[in-house]
Order: C-alpha cells, then structure tokens, then sequence
C-alpha cells in the first residue's frame, strides 16, 4: 500500500504535461492551417504520441492513487470516466495521424477529436479540481455578483440567533459537507457514523473522536488539522475544513453539554461570532424589542371601546401597533384586566402602581404576552407574584420597588429570559445583595437596594 501511495502522489506532479503537450499539439496544426504552413508530419506525430504517452503515465498513476482510498468514490467517479475517455481520445488522435491512417483522417475529423479532448481536458481538470479544492474553488475568491450566481445562498441568512440550535443548525451542516459522505449508516469508515449527535457520540475504531476536558486533543481536531500529505489527513477529498469551522468545532466540544441549546443563550466570544457571521451570515447584533415582535396592525376601533376612565391608553409607534397602557383607579380587578383582552398581545407598556395587585390579578397581567415594560411599584406583591411573571419572555424592564419582595425573588430574575433592568428600592432586597449580583451577571442589573 505504501508503495502504491508513494508512486500515485506522484500523480498531481505530472499531470500538466499530457495537458501541455494536447494543446500544443492541437495549437501546432491550428497554426498551421491559419497560415498555410507546412510543417515535418514526423514532429506532429510525435507530439501527439508524448501527449497520448504522458496521458497514459498519468492515468496510471491516479489510479493507483485512488486505489489508497484517500479519495470518496462518488466524488471520484466522474475525474477518472472523463480522464479514461481523455487518453483513448488521445491514443486515437495519435493513431489515426500515423501515415498508413492519414488519408481516413479528414480535417473534419481532426477538428472534431480537437473539440471533444478541449472538452474533455476542461471536464477531466475541472472535477479533479474539485476533489483536491471543493465545488466552489474557482469562485472562492470571485466578485460577490459572480459568486452569488453559482454558490447558494446560506439558508441561515434569514434566521435569527434565538432560532439557530447549536448541534443542529451549526455542527451538523459542517459534518453534512465534510465527512458523512464516508461516516454515514451505509458507509461507515473506521465504523464511525457522523449523520447525527447521538451516532457520532457512540465513536468508532479508534474510540470517541471528542476530548471534552481538551478539545484540541480529540480525534475529530487532530484529524482535520492533520497535514494534507498524512494519509490519515481528513476529509481524504474535496474542500478542507476551513479555520473557521475548526474554530466552530473546538467551542463547541467546550460547549458540548450545550449542543441542543439555542444560540442566544450561549455566551459567544466575538471571535467566534466573526466565523459564525462568516459561516452562516448570522448577525449577531442585537434587535430593539419593536424589531424582535411580530405583531399585526392594530383596529384602532378596538382601542377606542375601552373605558378611557379606566386605562390612559397611546400608541407607541407610527404604525399603531405597539400600545402603552396606565390603569387609572387605585383598586384594579380582574373585570378592569378582562376589558384589555382584545389588544392583549399589542400591549408592549403597561402601568399599574398603587392599584392593590393580587397575585390573582398579576396572572391577568402575565397574559400580555409582549409586555416589554411592566410598572407595578408601590403594590402588596410578592415572590410568588415574581414567578408568575417569568412566563413573560420578552419582559425588559420592571419595576417591582416598594413591594414585598425579598431576597428569594433573585434567583427568579436571573431566569427571565431577556429581563435588563429591575428596580427594586424599598425592598428587603438590600444593596450589598444588589452589588454582589450584578458584580456577577451581565445581561440583568438590579437598581436601588434598601
């Protein structure tokens, strides 16, 4: 096997010569015929004979290399039919140009096996291309409107991080592209199946290819950072695994315990969001809440039917979608909460303080799914009603000061899902706890402190 490998590598190293002495020749008697020159038959023949001899050479030489296996056979399948047919094409266009042949051989003749071994040096070289370089090596570096013609579309384009799962929508699509074509059910090199997490968790001849506690040690890095002349060097063909879905891969084996996560609620380091951004187009700047929620436009008519004595009500936005909603009187019941049932999911603001909340009455509240800014201060609440709350995922600001909130309700903060700011004066909550929790966390900050 060894020598088997040896003699094919020496296959790329050749192969520019029956390609320079195929167009030489076909560019000899193209001269020739332009400019009615005659020119010795022996050095035209012998021309074709050392592009035919070459072609041979170099056929044979990458077959034995793709006899090593280091190249998939789907991918190698089309380079060598096209690179077999390119050096009989060859031996023909020789063989018919010898003297005893000469006179069966019209010009018509030769300008079509001229055509067909272009067409076929294009093919042959264009799939060999692809096998040493990937499907998209000649527009790798192309303008962006060129490129956009033949590459597609990244179909993470439109998503948004808060829909991207790690495993599935970052892992796999690079193994999908790189190696499950000979780590998949049916073939199963090194008995190692990578179409999915929990197949390619199982491992194979060579054991588990993650090291969580050292990524840069697992089998999967080692092999994909391997030289490209080591045999063992994976994908064997085709495009490299490119530095940044190296980069991807090592966070997430940090991250492994994570992989059936959601994007946004990992921390990313920015140099992993640049390959992220790269890879996938994901932008991971972060949207204003008017940007994040999908709401329909608002019936003005359905605003104008609410008791105007009961609730202060304005639009927020120009095009009337988004509603700010302050209740009026002191002491609001669970009727007052049901008359805002229809605008329920456009109430974005809403102010309540001073109005003798229930935790009864703050489940009313909870049901407005896209309340971004709730005010509740000055109220008999407490924990329990801070639990009732958290249903509220795009919740930013609360204000919760002047309650009967304690130290309990911290722990149920943290786990808003995209909770800024909470003020929470007045409570048993005191600033050194205050100080302490947001010493530690980044996203939420807890303001005031008794």
């Amino acid at each position: 096997m060894e020598a088997i490998f040896f003699l094919g590598r020496f296959h790329p190293l050749l192969v520019h010569l029956p390609i320079g002495f195929l167009i030489l020749a076909i560019l000899i008697e193209i001269y020739c015929s332009i400019f009615k020159i005659k020119i010795n038959q022996s050095i035209i023949n012998f021309t074709w004979f050392v592009a035919f001899f070459s072609s041979v050479i170099t056929t044979i030489l990458g077959l034995l290399i793709a006899e090593t296996g280091h190249y998939i056979n789907e991918n190698l399948f089309m380079h060598k039919i096209f690179g077999l047919s390119l050096t009989a094409i060859s031996f023909m266009s020789w063989f018919l140009r010898l003297s005893i042949f000469s006179n069966l051989f019209s010009s018509s003749l030769k300008t079509l096996s001229n055509t067909a071994i272009i067409v076929l040096l294009t093919l042959t070289g264009h799939y060999g291309g692809n096998l040493t370089h990937g499907e998209t090596y000649l527009v790798d570096y192309a303008p962006e409107n060129i490129k956009e013609l033949v590459v597609k579309k990244n179909k993470y384009v439109e998503l948004e991080i808060d829909s991207v799962k790690v495993y599935d929508d970052l892992i796999q699509p690079i193994f999908n592209q790189k190696c499950v074509s000979c780590h998949n059910k049916e073939i199963s090199r090194g008995n190692l199946n990578m179409d999915s997490y929990s197949n390619l968790l199982k491992g194979g001849s060579s054991g588990n290819p993650i090291n969580k506690s050292d990524p840069r040690k697992s089998l999967l890095i080692k092999r994909i950072t391997l030289p490209t002349s080591e045999l063992k060097y994976m994908p064997p063909d085709g495009e490299p695994v490119s530095f940044d879905e190296i980069k991807t891969l090592i966070w997430w084996i940090n991250n492994l315990d994570k992989s059936n996560e959601i994007l946004a609620s990992l921390k990313v380091e920015d140099d992993i969001k640049e390959s992220l951004e790269m890879l996938y187009s994901l932008n991971f700047a972060e949207k204003q809440w008017f940007e994040k929620l999908i709401i329909e436009r608002l019936d003005e008519s359905l605003v104008q039917n609410i008791d105007n004595n009961l609730f202060q009500i304005k639009y927020i936005s120009d095009d009337k979608k988004f509603l700010s909603v302050k209740y009026l009187k002191k002491n609001v019941s669970i009727s007052d909460i049901e008359k805002l049932e229809k605008v329920r999911r456009n109430v974005t603001y809403f102010t309540a303080k001073s109005s003798n909340l229930s935790n009864e009455l703050v489940k009313g509240i909870s049901s407005f799914e896209n309340l971004v800014k709730l005010e509740i201060q000055d109220n008999n609440i407490d924990d329990e009603s801070i639990k009732i709350l958290q249903s509220l995922d795009n919740l930013e600001i609360l204000n919760i000061h002047n309650t009967k909130i304690t130290s309990k309700s911290i722990e149920v903060l943290k786990k808003f899902k995209n909770l800024k700011r909470a003020y929470v004066w007045g409570t048993s909550i005191s600033r050194s706890e205050v100080e302490e929790f947001n010493s530690k966390e980044g996203k939420l900050k807890l303001i005031g402190g008794s």
